[in-house]
């Protein structure tokens, strides 16, 4: 996308769609974590799904590319992956 096609609204065209705007998606990605049988240490993780947080469902996509899902909500995703792997939901914007 070239900088012309990047649209900068004035701040009352913002004020018109400032309450779209806040309802944006909350970014998550589903991460896997393997750990070590002898001493139950983390060994190795990775994120195997990134996904999109609507108020009213979660849409998920695979890493690779070659899944997608629409779940209830990003908890709902993460529980479900939980039965077969060692899972966590993290929100990137909240970095420890």
């Amino acid at each position: 996308m070239s900088e012309s096609n990047i649209w900068a609204p004035e701040p009352d065209e913002y004020a018109l769609l400032r309450d779209e705007i806040d309802r944006a998606p909350r970014l998550f990605a589903l991460c896997e974590l393997d750990r070590d049988e002898t001493d139950w240490e983390v060994t190795e993780g990775r994120v195997f799904a990134w996904g999109l947080a609507f108020p009213d469902r979660a849409q998920l996509v695979s890493t690779d590319g070659r899944d997608r899902g629409t779940f209830q909500s990003a908890d709902r995703a993460a529980e479900i992956f939980a039965r077969t792997a060692e899972v966590r939901l993290v929100y990137p914007s909240e970095r420890p």
